[in-house]
């Protein structure tokens, strides 16, 4: 286990219960359907679990940085799980959306109000869409017109 893969677990075992085990339980599911993916502890609002990271610049080209294609984080109502990948132009998160009932949701992000009933191969699946995306490297996305 390197440090960044320690980081994020101390960082689970830091939580009470019972969002540790929830924590726990979607981290494993990620870290299973992404096995290649690397494991980075990232401060966003807090701290987040990023899995499989790429480095970006923006498209004028005067910012740059490290981000994840897929993120775990807990939150004080719930917790997020960030997908960055996209899916016809749109989104992957809103792409999938149905398959997380009673999640709230953004453009990347989904708020899982009760961890609990969140479906283990919806999360894998999102994750693995995600992660094909970001495997080789960042490449920038056409968005879908409106």
């Amino acid at each position: 286990m390197d440090g960044d893969t320690r980081a994020a677990q101390a960082h689970i075992d830091s939580l009470p219960e019972p969002r540790r085990s929830q924590m726990q339980h979607l981290h494993d599911v990620i870290a299973a359907a992404i096995p290649d993916a690397d494991v980075t502890l990232f401060d966003y609002s807090g701290p987040l679990i990023g899995y499989g990271t790429y480095d970006y610049e923006n498209s004028k080209g005067d910012r740059a940085g490290r981000w994840f294609s897929v993120g775990l984080a807990n939150r004080k109502g719930y917790i997020s799980l960030y997908a960055m990948g996209q899916r016809d132009g749109a989104n992957l998160v809103e792409a999938v959306k149905h398959a997380f009932p009673g999640a709230k949701f953004g453009r990347s992000c989904l708020n899982l109000m009760k961890p609990e009933l969140v479906n283990d191969e919806a999360v894998a699946d999102l994750a693995r869409e995600s992660w094909d995306q970001f495997r080789d490297g960042f490449h920038r996305f056409e968005r879908a017109n409106a």
